[in-house]
């Protein structure tokens, strides 16, 4: 992600300078446009790769039995790799009430897509795309369907998304079904 804001940000010094090397005077309104449509290209890759991390913890607590021993040394929860937690410790971290759990996960996700976009409907369209998108990698990340308890997060994460872009005035068009 550190790249690609790298890149837009070199792309975007470029087009101004060369606006001004030509002697041309730059619309104010297109490179305001420019920016907006930057900061939402962002806004929705960092929320992609959240809800892609949320959701692959998520699975990997959920098959932590099927884990193997290096995978579960290589993944970390509280400063201590989930290779330490015993079959319970984990089952309880996808419990209702546990870390992992639906409700937490996708309060997460709500919480960064809602105060990231505030009241800007684009802005809150360009997370709910993101989060789309994170479930579609975690799952390709994955090699096959998350387990029920990823579908139960994003259903409530986007639940939650839509009726904020409802209650703003706007309307969310879902094909996905």
């Amino acid at each position: 992600m550190g790249s690609i804001q790298t890149n837009l940000s070199v792309l975007s010094g470029i087009k101004y300078n060369s606006f001004a090397s030509t002697g041309k005077v730059p619309n104010k309104k297109s490179i305001s446009n420019y920016s907006v449509k930057n900061e939402i290209v962002q806004f929705t890759v960092q929320i992609r790769t959240d809800t892609k991390q949320n959701l692959s913890d998520q699975n990997a607590i959920f098959h932590f039995s099927q884990l193997s021993k290096e995978l579960k040394t290589s993944l970390v929860y509280n400063n201590t790799p989930i290779s330490e937690l015993s079959v319970d410790e984990a089952r309880d971290l996808i419990s209702d009430d546990g870390y992992f759990g639906i409700e937490k996960t996708s309060q997460r996700i709500i919480d960064f897509a809602i105060k990231g976009a505030g009241n800007d409907i684009d802005r809150l369209r360009a997370g709910r795309e993101g989060v789309l998108r994170g479930m579609a990698e975690a799952e390709k990340a994955w090699g096959e369907n998350l387990p029920g308890i990823s579908y139960g997060t994003l259903e409530k994460s986007l639940g939650a998304i839509d009726k904020k872009i409802r209650e703003l005035g706007g309307s969310v068009l879902d094909l996905s079904t």
